[in-house]
C-alpha cells in the first residue's frame, strides 16, 4: 500500500514537496491504496485534490469512507477539493495553483493531488491536451508545498500513453513499493516542443 510516515513516505521511500509522481498500477488494490495516501494527508491537517474522472473520484471517496473519513465532512472544513479535468490545460493548472495557494493561506501545510485523469473518456480533453497538462504539473508544482501522485492503469492505457504521459512527464515513478528517479523523463519545454512538431 502507498503509507505516508514522514513528510512524505510513499511505500519505503521519502518523497518531497514539489515532487510530480507517476504511479503505474494494475491490480485494484494498488488502485485502492490512493486512498492511503490521500488519508494520510487529511489525517496530518493537509488539504486534498482530487483531478480525476467520476469513476476514480468516486473509488477514492469511498476508499477514505472506508479508513474512518468523510469526504463531505473534509469538503465542508475546506480539505477536500475537486478539480475538473474536463477542461483545457491552463485552467487546470490555474484551479490547481489557486487551490494550493488558498490552502497556505489557511495555515495549511502542504497539498496532495492525486490525479487519475480521464484519458479518452467523454468531456475529457484530446490526448494532445491531457499530455501537454502532465508535462507543464512538474514546473507548476516545484517551488510549491504539494506533492503531485498521477496513477496510471498499465491495462488500459495505450503505449503512447504510458509512454509519453506516464514516463516522460514525471521525474519520478513509483511500481510497486519503489519510488525512483526516472531517467526517461523530459523536461517541460523540449516535450511540448515535440508535442507541438507531432501535431
Amino acid at each position: 500500500t502507498l503509507r505516508v510516515t514522514t513528510v512524505f513516505d510513499i511505500s519505503r521511500a521519502l518523497a518531497a514537496r514539489g515532487d510530480h509522481i507517476g504511479y503505474f498500477w494494475e491490480h485494484e488494490q494498488e488502485l485502492d491504496a490512493t486512498a492511503d495516501f490521500r488519508a494520510a494527508g487529511l489525517e496530518r491537517g493537509e488539504a486534498c485534490v482530487l483531478l480525476g474522472h467520476d469513476a476514480a473520484n468516486a473509488r477514492v471517496r469511498a476508499g477514505l469512507e472506508r479508513r474512518g473519513l468523510a469526504p463531505d465532512a473534509f469538503h465542508r472544513l475546506n480539505r477536500l477539493h475537486t478539480v475538473s479535468g474536463q477542461q483545457p490545460a491552463d485552467a487546470v493548472l490555474r484551479d490547481l495553483g489557486d487551490r494550493i495557494r488558498t490552502a497556505v493561506a489557511d495555515g495549511v501545510p502542504m497539498v496532495r493531488i492525486l490525479g487519475h485523469l480521464g484519458w479518452e473518456r467523454p468531456g475529457w480533453p484530446a490526448e494532445r491536451e491531457i499530455l501537454s497538462l502532465e508535462a507543464r504539473v512538474t514546473d507548476a508544482v516545484r517551488n510549491l508545498p504539494s506533492v503531485v501522485l498521477c496513477a496510471y492503469d498499465v491495462r488500459r492505457l495505450s503505449g503512447r500513453q504510458l509512454l509519453q504521459g506516464g514516463l516522460e512527464c514525471h521525474p519520478l515513478t513509483l511500481r510497486h513499493t519503489s519510488l525512483r528517479h526516472n531517467e526517461h523523463h523530459v523536461p517541460t519545454r523540449p516535450f511540448l516542443e515535440r508535442l507541438s512538431a507531432d501535431a
